[in-house]
């Protein structure tokens, strides 16, 4: 095993968690005589960070996260919630939204984001272009049937996949069952403990928020409402619909959107960076 490897939050300008040394990577990547300046322009690495302080911006955060607990209880046909990205690395900005990575029932992962969309807009909680200030970013849905996530790396030790998926911290789940494998997101992903020998495979990053379970009368009704025949409907629409409307947006942005995945598994809106950030860590490496 090398040694400590914290090029990943340098380049993108995260604070190292006091849990380090379970995030140590495991240096198995080929070098490669790519050194592309303009990538390394745009990811300029920092080396000015905090490995222990607390974010100033967290407690504001996880208030507001935590002051709506039943709204997560009332999204219909979603089994758990996680925070992701900059809330759960401590790099928080005045201006920062906060990520949701959400699970749903399978077969039911188009209408989980579709009232998840609307309760959360309802709420004035969901993040739009204009205003994403503390507001949710609703852009990552898998099935719980699909928690392996590896399928979809860019190559064999995609980085930004492995710390995405360490770093993913509970916000719901609709039955209590923490040490059930089917239901823990880390010992699905087994691949982490091979690029992260130390990880435990199991949730181990604290950012002070609370685990909200079980599920409102709302989510039951709703899901009561809209389960059989009104779902396979429901279901039709939006692939007949909304699929047309994502496809001609990504054919619009290519190539920013071009890691777009629409399936009965997985909707995965947001933009990928992951392979400017393998670059970047791989230069980083020879530095």
């Amino acid at each position: 095993m090398n040694t400590k490897n914290i090029n990943f939050y340098k380049i993108m300008k995260y604070p190292v968690p006091s849990q380090n040394i379970i995030f140590e990577f495991q240096e198995k990547l080929n070098t490669k005589n790519n050194t592309n300046k303009n990538v390394s322009k745009k990811y300029k690495l920092n080396n000015n960070f905090s490995r222990e302080t607390k974010n100033k911006f967290m407690d504001k955060f996880i208030t507001k996260i935590n002051k709506n607990w039943s709204l997560y209880k009332s999204l219909p046909f979603v089994e758990e919630i996680y925070l992701c990205n900059s809330i759960t690395f401590n790099a928080l900005k005045r201006d920062s939204d906060i990520d949701l990575f959400i699970i749903a029932k399978k077969w039911h992962i188009r209408r989980a984001r579709l009232f998840s969309a609307i309760l959360f807009k309802l709420k004035w909680l969901k993040r739009s272009i204009r205003n994403k200030k503390q507001k949710f970013c609703l852009s990552f849905y898998i099935t719980q049937d699909n928690k392996n996530l590896y399928p979809i790396m860019i190559d064999k030790t995609d980085i930004y996949l492995s710390y995405r998926l360490a770093h993913l911290t509970p916000l719901y789940r609709q039955n209590n069952t923490k040490h059930s494998k089917d239901h823990n997101i880390y010992q699905n992903n087994k691949r982490l403990k091979s690029l992260m020998p130390n990880h435990p495979q199991e949730h181990c990053i604290n950012i002070w928020n609370k685990l909200f379970t079980w599920k409102t009368k709302t989510k039951k009704r709703l899901e009561f409402w809209f389960w059989w025949i009104i779902w396979y409907l429901i279901e039709l629409i939006i692939k007949t619909i909304r699929i047309p409307i994502l496809l001609h947006k990504i054919k619009k942005l290519w190539p920013k959107w071009k890691a777009i995945i629409i399936s009965d598994k997985i909707l995965k809106f947001h933009d990928d960076i992951r392979k400017q950030i393998q670059l970047l860590y791989e230069i980083s490496k020879k530095n």
